[in-house]
C-alpha cells in the first residue's frame, strides 16, 4: 500500500486514524495525504462496512436484484444501484473482445422471463 502520490509507507508506520476499524487510515509522511486500503479503487468513498461490501459484491456476482440486496441489507436502493453500475462499467471495460482460442465453444443457456420481473406473486 502507498499514498495516492506514490510514496511508500515506511516500515512500522502506525495508522493515522482507527475510527473505522478494520479500515484504518494512514497519513503520508512526505506529502501529508491521508489514505486507506480502498483509496483509488471503485470502493473509494464508500461508507459501507467490510461485511456489507462482501455481501453486496456476492449479491452482484450471484445475479441478485439490486432491490433484493438493498432490502436484505437495509441499504438505500439508489445508492446501491449507482455502486452496481460503477462496478459493472469497470468489468465491461476489461472484457476480452478477441476470439476464443478453440474452434468450437460450448455455452450453457439461461432463460429468464423478463415479463414477470418485479411482479408481485398473487396468492389465492
Amino acid at each position: 500500500m502507498h499514498c495516492p502520490s506514490g510514496h511508500a509507507i515506511p516500515a512500522g508506520q502506525a495508522p493515522h486514524d482507527r475510527q473505522r476499524a478494520p479500515i484504518v487510515k494512514y497519513k503520508c509522511r512526505e506529502c501529508g495525504k491521508v489514505f486507506h486500503i480502498f483509496t483509488g479503487t471503485d470502493l473509494s468513498g464508500s461508507h459501507y462496512t467490510c461485511g456489507q461490501i462482501v455481501l453486496i459484491l456476492r449479491g452482484f456476482l450471484q445475479g441478485q436484484t439490486t432491490q433484493h440486496i438493498a432490502e436484505e441489507l437495509g441499504l438505500d436502493y439508489g445508492t446501491l444501484l449507482s455502486w452496481r453500475h460503477r462496478i459493472q462499467r469497470r468489468g465491461f471495460a476489461h472484457l476480452i473482445n478477441s476470439s476464443l482460442p478453440d474452434e468450437e465453444a460450448e455455452m450453457d443457456e439461461m432463460f429468464q422471463n423478463a415479463g414477470e420481473k418485479g411482479a408481485k406473486k398473487k396468492t389465492q
